[in-house]
């Protein structure tokens, strides 16, 4: 059980992290468009999109390591002051509807990338770049999510039932 909970765990953060060097891309390619677009008046049809994209990735990717690191937003006011094993016994509670949206979304997400995949959907922009591989990764961000969202689960029942960390 470990070791699978530890690849779940690595590939959060190792698809986190490399999320994260898409930052640098997007920081190069807005400096890239404002020195082309102000200092010799042409600006580029690709750069607005490709950010857009790039940051979708940090965003939906991203995802599944914030909440290996317990950096999703949440309402601490009352959870900080529970004790471990009560914050455990909220998570478990919680993980209900966390798992049923999630599965929920995924399979809605499922059927839009499947469709999308299927007519090779592009932006219909004067760039015009595919689509699809967003919705791909929609699709992906979701089942990363739904594995680290139930290891942490694994883990609080572990810790409830046996009173120390997994």
């Amino acid at each position: 059980m470990k070791k699978i909970l530890a690849l779940v765990d690595g590939s959060s953060t190792w698809i986190g992290k490399a999320m994260g060097i898409l930052g640098l891309f997007v920081a190069v390619v807005i400096a890239y468009e404002i020195l082309m677009r102000t200092f010799f008046s042409r600006p580029t049809v690709w750069a607005s999109e490709s950010t857009v994209f790039a940051c979708g990735l940090i965003y939906l990717l991203g995802g599944a390591w914030a909440l290996q690191e317990d950096k999703h937003v949440r309402i601490d006011m009352l959870y900080n002051k529970l004790s471990p094993q009560r914050q455990a016994l909220v998570d478990c509670f919680t993980y209900l509807f966390f798992s049923l949206y999630i599965l929920v979304m995924l399979k809605a997400t499922w059927i839009y990338m499947a469709e999308s995949v299927q007519l090779r959907e592009s932006t219909t922009s004067a760039w015009d770049p595919p689509i699809y591989p967003m919705k791909i990764a929609m699709a992906v961000s979701l089942i990363l999510l739904f594995l680290q969202g139930t290891a942490r689960m694994i883990r609080n029942v572990y810790f409830l039932m046996k009173g120390k960390p997994l």
